[in-house]
C-alpha cells in the first residue's frame, strides 16, 4: 500500500509549486526508477488537472555506462530529442532517486563537465519555465543520513510535507531585512570572508522551486569576494567525496582551494571554465525540519543553521555576473561557537541563529 504522504506530495508538487492547468504540457522527468512511487502520484495528479503529461524515465546506470564507453562523437552529440522536450513543456518537475550516489564515483570527471556545458543551454530553457525539483527517499539516502529506511522517510516528510506557508513569510522576513545591503561579512572556523552585495536582489526560496524550500539567497558582486572560507560538511560530487574545503578568495578569485581528501576532483571542478573559480551565490538556510546532513545537497543547502556558497554561475535575477557551466553549492555550519553573519555592520546571525526569530 502507498504511503498517503507521496500522494500529498504529489499534490503539493503539481498544484502549488508549478500551478499546473488545464492543457498545461507538463514535463515529468523522472531520474532512477526508484523515483517512480512518487512520479505516478504527480502523473495522475496532471491528469486530474486537465494538464498533459509527458512521462520520461532514466537512471544513473545507464548514465554510467554512457560515460564509459561513448565515443568522443557520441560525448558531443547535441541533445536534441531533450531540447525539443524542453521547448515543449509549459513546466517540468523533476523527481530524482539515488539507490546508489556513487554510480558515476569511477567516470572521468572532465567527461561529465564537458557533458555539462553541451547540456545547459537546455536547463536554460527548463528553468526559464515553472519548474520543481524534488528527490524521494531510498535506502541509499537513508544510509548517508545514518538512518534507518524508516526513519529517513520521516525526517524526508517532515522537510517537505509542511506548512509552506509558514515557511516563506519567514524566509521574506530574513529577505526583507538584507533588502538594501551593501555589505556582508561571514566569521567562524577559519573564516574571515568579506563581500558586496549592493544593489542585489535577495530572493527567498520558499518552497515552490526547489522541495524542500527555506533558504534566502543572492548572487554577489564577483570580484569584491576577499578572505577565506572554510567548509566542515563534506560535498558529494559527481560521486566523489570532497572534504574540509577550504578557498581563499583575492579579488573575487579563488587563487587557492584545499580539501583533505578529493584535491583532484576539486581542482578539476574549478577549472570548469573562467568563473568558475568565482562565487556565484551566497545563502542562508532556514528549514527547521531538516536536522541533519545527509550528503544531498536540495536538502542539505536548506538546514536551518547553515550558509552555502555557490561556486560558478550566478542568478541573472539577482544581478549576477558570473556565466558558468558549473554550479556548485557547498555547505558551511554556522553553529559553532563564535560564528557570525554581520550584515552593514549590524548582527544576522550569531551561532547558527538568526536573531530575527529571537525577537
Amino acid at each position: 500500500m502507498l504511503d498517503p504522504r507521496y500522494t500529498q506530495l504529489a499534490e503539493i508538487l503539481v498544484h502549488k509549486c508549478v500551478e499546473t492547468r488545464p492543457g498545461d504540457h507538463v514535463w515529468i522527468r523522472s531520474i532512477s526508477t526508484e523515483s517512480l512511487p512518487l512520479a505516478r502520484e504527480v502523473y495522475k495528479q496532471i491528469v486530474l488537472a486537465g494538464a498533459h503529461p509527458i512521462y520520461d524515465i532514466s537512471d544513473d546506470a545507464v548514465s554510467a555506462f554512457f560515460y564509459k564507453h561513448a565515443t568522443a562523437e557520441q560525448l558531443n552529440h547535441k541533445p536534441d530529442v531533450m531540447e525539443f522536450v524542453a521547448t515543449l513543456a509549459d513546466k517540468t518537475i523533476t523527481i530524482v532517486g539515488e539507490p546508489n550516489k556513487r554510480e558515476l564515483a569511477n567516470t572521468d570527471p572532465k567527461k561529465i563537465v564537458e557533458r555539462s556545458r553541451l547540456i545547459r543551454p537546455v536547463k536554460d530553457v527548463i528553468m526559464a519555465k515553472p519548474w520543481v525539483l524534488t528527490y524521494v527517499p531510498t535506502h541509499g539516502m537513508a544510509q548517508d543520513a545514518q538512518m534507518s529506511y524508516d526513519e529517513f522517510e520521516d525526517f524526508y516528510f517532515t522537510a517537505t510535507n509542511r506548512n509552506w506557508q509558514e515557511v516563506q513569510d519567514r524566509m521574506q522576513s530574513y529577505a526583507k531585512f538584507l533588502t538594501d545591503a551593501k555589505d556582508l561579512h561571514i566569521v567562524g572556523e577559519k573564516t574571515d570572508l568579506h563581500m558586496s552585495v549592493q544593489g542585489r536582489t535577495w530572493i527567498y526560496d520558499d518552497w515552490k522551486a526547489n522541495m524542500p524550500g527555506g533558504e534566502v539567497f543572492t548572487s554577489p558582486v564577483a570580484n569584491t569576494v576577499e578572505g577565506e572560507i572554510f567548509f566542515s560538511f563534506p560535498l558529494l560530487r559527481q560521486g566523489k567525496i570532497i572534504r574540509d574545503i577550504h578557498l581563499f578568495f583575492e579579488n573575487g578569485k579563488v587563487v587557492k582551494a584545499t580539501a583533505s581528501e578529493g584535491q583532484d576532483a576539486l581542482e578539476h571542478l574549478l577549472d570548469t571554465d573562467e568563473d568558475a573559480r568565482r562565487l556565484g551565490e551566497v545563502a542562508i538556510g532556514g528549514n527547521p525540519g531538516i536536522t541533519s546532513y545527509m550528503y544531498n545537497m536540495l536538502f542539505d543547502e536548506k538546514m536551518a543553521g547553515t550558509i552555502h556558497c555557490a561556486l560558478g554561475q550566478g542568478f541573472e535575477e539577482c544581478g549576477g555576473e558570473t556565466q558558468s557551466a558549473l554550479h556548485m553549492d557547498i555547505v558551511k555550519d554556522m553553529t559553532t561557537p563564535g560564528s557570525t553573519i554581520t550584515v552593514d555592520g549590524k548582527l544576522f546571525m550569531k551561532d547558527g541563529k538568526i536573531v530575527l526569530d529571537q525577537k
